[in-house]
């Protein structure tokens, strides 16, 4: 089910030289690389690869499979309902896990050819230069120095409630750009520089969150078994495959973590969102009642053995058309 709630409205920049910055180069190259990391992360009507979009699908389907799979340990052990078929739990669960192993292959592909997590965070560390303390506080316009609001007319209101009165919304942006960079930086407040670059050391925990030993075996068992032509045979339970439902959650909120610091750390795009996105009303609606009238099982069968038949015939006759 694919899931598009809205997304940022484009960001109307000033001209660079309306900027508090004085490396305009910097400046000039981040604005163009931030639109391509938003690009590849933002929901788009005509991307729909984008990381979010990616994130979307992966957590909806995950908490629907659980759901799902729920009645079959919490009903009574007499009580017989179509969640407990081995067919459907065979069908769910061999489904889910490739679903899943997928998705999260996908997110931590590193390839630079892909719309991927992994490839949005090498790309920021590859230019990590661009980020410096001006240009993520000024990149948008907003005043450099916060505390240039002191030099205003003060009226009433801003006596009163300082930075924090009516329309000083761009220097209480700035205050909070400076103190969200010096804890990236490491540097104190009253060691602020524009040169101040993001400390190597947050890049580096990312990296790990990213790179975890369960991480890993997913990247694995899809090279082994979904991304390529190895024999799964045709079992469906999740012991099966090598991973737990914890496995699933633990690299799940690895990869929501290194996104939220990217987005809202790092870029500070300032847009509040859920990680699940909001499920359509009545999404359970129904299961309460038959899976199929019992009268019907009987045709399911036949029709089982009419699709058998046809696909045994396939090999039939080889021998002679290869002749022709």
């Amino acid at each position: 089910m694919k899931i598009v709630p809205a997304g940022r409205e484009p960001q109307r920049m000033p001209e660079i030289d309306d900027c508090d910055v004085i490396d305009r180069t910097a400046l000039s190259e981040y604005r163009a690389k931030r639109e391509e990391w938003l690009g590849w992360y933002e929901l788009r009507a005509d991307e729909p690869n984008s990381i979010q979009q990616q994130i979307f699908s992966m957590m909806f389907l995950d908490i629907a499979y659980r759901v799902l799979a729920l009645p079959r340990r919490n009903a009574g052990k007499d009580l017989q309902i179509s969640a407990r078929s081995g067919l459907l739990a065979h069908i769910l669960d061999q489904g889910y896990v490739a679903n899943q192993v997928l998705a999260i292959r996908r997110l931590l592909d590193r390839r630079r050819d892909v719309i991927s997590l992994r490839r949005l965070f090498d790309d920021i560390l590859d230019h990590k230069n661009l980020l410096t303390r001006e240009v993520y506080t000024s990149y948008d316009g907003t005043p450099y120095n916060p505390d240039l609001w002191k030099e205003l007319p003060q009226d009433t209101m801003t006596q009163i409630w300082g930075i924090q009165a009516p329309g000083l919304s761009n220097y209480q942006r700035a205050q909070y750009r400076h103190e969200k960079f010096d804890c990236l930086s490491g540097v104190s407040a009253s060691e602020r520089r524009r040169s101040d670059l993001i400390k190597d050391s947050v890049f580096d925990r990312l990296k790990q969150w990213l790179e975890t030993t369960t991480a890993d075996k997913f990247i694995k068992l899809s090279h082994k078994f979904f991304a390529h032509a190895a024999n799964m045979d045709s079992r469906g339970a999740l012991d099966y495959s090598g991973i737990q439902l914890a496995d699933v959650a633990e690299v799940h909120r690895s990869i929501i973590r290194v996104e939220r610091a990217i987005t809202d750390e790092l870029l500070y795009i300032g847009v509040a969102r859920e990680v699940v996105p909001r499920p359509p009303l009545g999404l359970l609606q129904g299961l309460d009642s038959p899976y199929v009238a019992a009268e019907l099982i009987a045709n399911m069968q036949e029709h089982w053995d009419q699709l058998s038949n046809e696909r045994n015939n396939w090999p039939r006759g080889i021998t002679d058309e290869m002749q022709r």
